[in-house]
């Protein structure tokens, strides 16, 4: 069984050629005083947020409707509408008698909300239908204001647990998961693994109430676990997610590590058209989302990589673990891959492309300072964002400060070039958190929300830990920039200044440097207009923007 697993969102701010948003709007917490954990955010079409996920808490703290099992021992959907400041506008559960574990949420075309997950409950409660295994997919329909339309139970005589769904074409919704199941219930093929001790991807498509067309399984003779599904633009499916199959049954390809990424090109009713799949040397290998369709009718896939140069991987691994993305064409060849990482562990959560043609990709890093990585963590777990260029080179990077130690999330930017980050997390007030957790004990998770932007230039004052003080005066500037450094034991120090080419127009390294020291720097050589100057102080590195008038 999946474990109540918690997903969370949030933010950015420095670091690279390219000025980091600043923290300027709001952050805000929504929970009760038990376990809430958010999985997904949506930005919708009227504006504000959806926000999705699970929770056991009954009526507290911004939750305004009691859990439906009694005895708050398992947990509800729960969803959360807030406008474009943070507020909340309104919130529902739903769910049944027994556990019910969110997956993914989606606006549809009817401005209403299409919502997914895993029931273990029978009809009580919110479920109309009852179940066909220990948990099946279980999906709910509501209007815009969040009151339920339909539900639909889905599932064979195991355990089914469904990770991501998306509206189709046609109106109707496509489903994906991953089953221990054989055949029976709702589901019309056996496991490869007729043992059913393993997993296959499970995809089912339905029509706009529910009805279901078609499901097919997709797999090997050992694990295959699904992760995510888009909609191609031939009206087939591209599916994404992990394999520990042998080649055989759907999977054609022999395993380059232990867990390889797996991705399945099927068409508009399931027939599977081409496999690909792609991994390191290493012994373990996190799945794959198929995350952008591109022009040319290629893919852009968003991974995770433990492995150096090897097998499909051209970078080494700066980490245990580091973002990995690749790019296939559309007959599933690969034609590149990228690495992106710090020092330690990253786990990529989601990638998306920015307004500017460029990407943002953001998950978990347990990393330090390094490598791509130019913040270390408040907490042992952080959300980290990565933003790149079009030519996907690093522009800057972003590490989302909370004293919590297992934050899980993403981010995505909002449609007026900001960002906005979804976290779920156990942490109080500290870092960028400016609100409690509501349960006072920090012992249980709230969903947490952060809205950064572009604020103009950089405040001052940065500081880049609590023992370092770097301000940049005045700005804008006309002749002259004071370069101000506040450190115990500062030894040296390295400053450069950029154009916004990125080409080095001064560099200079320093020692035997005062706790207290300023540098005046004349630039009335240059012309008017935006400069990038750096500073690194015994490793810790910041970038700010400065403006000469």
């Amino acid at each position: 069984m999946r474990v109540f697993g918690f997903v969370v969102f949030v933010f950015l701010f420095t670091m690279g050629h390219s000025q980091a948003p600043q923290i300027e709007r709001w952050d805000k917490r929504f929970g009760g005083s038990l376990a809430d954990g958010v999985i997904n955010i949506i930005q919708i079409k009227q504006g504000g947020y959806i926000l999705f996920g699970e929770a056991t808490s009954d009526i507290s703290g911004n939750k305004t409707e009691p859990n439906w099992d009694t005895t708050l021992s398992t947990a509800d959907y729960w969803i959360v509408k807030i406008d474009a400041h943070g507020n909340q506008e309104w919130d529902k559960r739903f769910g049944g008698t027994s556990v019910e574990l969110s997956g993914m949420a989606r606006q549809t075309k009817d401005g209403g909300y299409i919502l997914g997950g895993i029931s273990g409950s029978g009809i009580g409660g919110d479920k109309t239908q009852e179940g066909w295994g220990s948990y099946d997919y279980w999906i709910v329909k509501i209007d815009s204001a969040g009151n339920k339309q339909w539900d639909k139970d889905y599932g064979g005589p195991g355990e089914d647990d469904l990770y991501d769904l998306q509206q189709t074409r046609d109106g109707g919704y496509i489903l994906g998961g991953f089953s221990w199941s054989g055949a029976g219930g709702s589901k019309t093929q056996s496991n490869w693994d007729h043992s059913e001790q393993t997993v296959d991807f499970w995809i089912v498509k339905i029509d706009s109430v529910g009805n279901k067309k078609w499901d097919k399984r997709y797999g090997g003779n050992a694990d295959d676990y699904f992760a995510r599904i888009i909609q191609t633009m031939d009206g087939g499916y591209l599916l994404g997610g992990s394999t520990e199959s042998d080649s055989g049954d759907n999977v054609s390809m022999p395993a380059r590590g232990k867990e390889d990424a797996w991705f399945i090109k099927i068409d508009s009713i399931g027939n599977k058209q081409w496999d690909l799949r792609l991994g390191g040397t290493a012994n373990t290998y996190s799945g794959g989302y198929p995350t952008i369709q591109t022009s040319d009718s290629g893919y852009i896939l968003a991974c995770g990589s433990t492995s150096n140069i090897g097998g499909d991987k051209t970078e080494n691994t700066y980490g245990d673990a580091d973002y990995w993305i690749v790019k296939i064409d559309a007959n599933g060849h690969k034609l590149w891959d990228k690495d992106f990482g710090g020092a330690q562990g990253d786990a990529l959560t989601y990638l998306t492309k920015t307004l500017d043609g460029g990407y943002l990709m953001s998950g978990e890093s347990h990393s330090p300072a390094g490598a791509d990585k130019t913040e270390n963590n408040l907490g042992s777990q952080q959300i980290w964002m990565l933003k790149t260029d079009s030519l996907w080179r690093k522009e800057w990077d972003k590490t989302i400060f909370t004293t919590g130690g297992n934050d899980v999330g993403y981010a995505i930017q909002s449609d007026d070039n900001c960002y906005v980050a979804m976290v779920s997390t156990w942490a109080g007030t500290g870092g960028y958190k400016t609100q409690p957790n509501w349960d006072s004990t920090n012992l249980s998770g709230d969903f947490w929300v952060a809205k950064f932007c572009f604020n103009g230039y950089p405040e001052e004052i940065n500081e880049v830990n609590n023992n370092i003080r770097i301000s940049v005066y005045p700005n804008p500037f006309c002749n002259e920039v004071d370069i101000s450094i506040a450190k115990q034991d500062l030894h040296a120090a390295s400053f450069s200044i950029y154009n916004v080419q990125g080409q080095a127009i001064y560099k200079r390294e320093e020692d035997n440097l005062s706790p207290n020291y300023t540098k005046m720097l004349d630039l009335s050589y240059l012309p008017n207009g935006i400069y990038f100057v750096e500073v690194v102080v015994d490793g810790e590195r910041v970038v700010r923007e400065v403006v000469k008038e």
